[in-house]
Formats: C-alpha cells, structure tokens, sequence
C-alpha cells in the first residue's frame, strides 16, 4: 500500500544512517603509527557500546493486519519499515492513539475490478484521496479545510494491486502531531 499526505521515511532514514555512522566510527581502529619518534605512546581504549532500542507494543495495544482495519478503530504505525505496510498496533481508542481509521473502502476509479491491470498511481491516489475528502467531515462533523484534524490516506500500489490489493483506508490523525485522545467521531475537531 502506498501512503499519501504524510511523507514518512526521512527521520527513520537520518537514524539508521546516525546509528551506523556511530556504530562505525565506534569499530573502526587505526593502525597508523608515527615512525618520526622513537618512542612509543600506548593509549587504553575503552570498548564502547551502541545500542539501538526497537520500540515494543503501545500498553495495552494488539497487532492486527492493516488491510483489517475497520472504520473508526484506533491504532499506531509499526515502526518496522518492512512490517509497516502489512500491520499496525490496534488500540482502545480511550487510550492515547496517532490514528483512527474513518472510511475504509475499494478502489472503485477507472480500471476498477479484479483482474484488472494497475490504472496508475496518479488515477489509484486521486480516487483515493478523494474519497477520503469525501467522508471527512461525515465522520469527524466539520469540514476538513476547518479541521484540527489532517488525513493520511492508504491505496494500493502497483505490487499489491496485483495481490489483489484493491483497500483504500482513510485515518485522521492530529494536524500538532500529539497523540489523540478518544474517538473523533464526531468530534468536530
């Protein structure tokens, strides 16, 4: 599935780049010797060590397949890139959240239909993003455009449309960037 609206992928890129430059700088070992003095300098060298937490499951949070979302369930990204696309950290959308799912529907644009080849990603994205516009305010009660709310869009891409990917999930998630607190169902946020 491809993501629209939100650009992801840049802050986790500059941290595993940091992390391994680190890592590195930490491993390497110069064997350079300065051979312009006869004397012979010994330094001691502590080991030291990087280490790299990987984020476990929100309290209280259950994994569940990304294309099973329904709508107006609460959840948080995995933060595994490979993972990221295929399962999410499901939530009581009472506890502290990112997003709540809002409309989640098929692809039904031009070359709709199983068996169909992939329309293309300008026709999948607007459709999609589209349709998100759409069931915006139904869900939060306000327009998007008076909103403190912003929408994140999911659709297929080439590859998982040929997985017979067809999904389009629409979420809401706070335009600040804090975490969310309860349904926004009708919050007219």
């Amino acid at each position: 599935m491809k993501v629209g609206c939100v650009r992801v992928g840049l802050v986790s890129t500059l941290f595993i780049f940091i992390a391994s430059t680190l890592a590195l700088s930490a491993c390497s070992n110069s064997k350079e010797q300065d051979t312009s003095s006869a004397s012979s300098t010994t330094a001691q060298i502590s080991p030291q060590t990087v280490t790299t937490a990987v984020p476990g499951p929100p309290p209280g949070a259950t994994l569940e397949g990304f294309k099973d979302l329904e709508v107006g369930q609460c959840f948080e990204e995995i933060t595994d890139s490979v993972a990221e696309d295929r399962a999410v950290w499901l939530l009581d959308c009472a506890d502290p959240h990112s997003f709540e799912s809002y409309w989640v529907t098929d692809y039904q644009g031009p070359g709709a239909g199983r068996g169909t080849t992939y329309p293309g990603t300008a026709a999948v994205q607007n459709f999609s993003e589209q349709a998100c516009f759409e069931q915006f305010e139904t869900f939060v009660g306000v327009r998007w455009t008076l909103s403190q709310l912003d929408i994140r869009t999911w659709w297929p891409t080439e590859e998982s449309w040929a997985r017979a990917d067809r999904k389009i999930i629409c979420t809401v998630f706070s335009e600040s960037g804090e975490q969310l607190a309860g349904t926004q169902r009708g919050s007219q946020q």
